[in-house]
């Protein structure tokens, strides 16, 4: 970004955000994403958003939604199978 840290700060003062929590935004909207896909186990989710182990996911989670990331899922309507395709 060829910005300092210091600068950067200043910058997102002046937009009334925070590095902290841009980043807390960002991984929520990621993990409501990656939940959606079935295939995403929720420990690999939590590899991917950048946290040190499932059980930390788990409570940030918990804070945006105030359920687990299971039973958030568990909500989502089910997708069709995948139907092969006939020639």
């Amino acid at each position: 970004m060829a910005v300092n840290e210091r600068s950067l700060q200043r910058h997102l003062k002046n937009e009334g955000h925070s590095f902290k929590s841009l980043l807390s935004d960002t991984r929520h909207q990621l993990a409501r994403e990656y939940l959606a896909e079935p295939d995403f186990d929720i420990s690999e989710i939590a590899y991917l958003l950048g946290y040190e182990d499932q059980g930390s996911f788990y409570r940030a989670f918990q804070k945006w939604e105030h359920q687990t990331p299971a039973k958030w899922r568990s909500t989502l309507p089910k997708r069709p199978d995948k139907v092969p395709i006939q020639i």
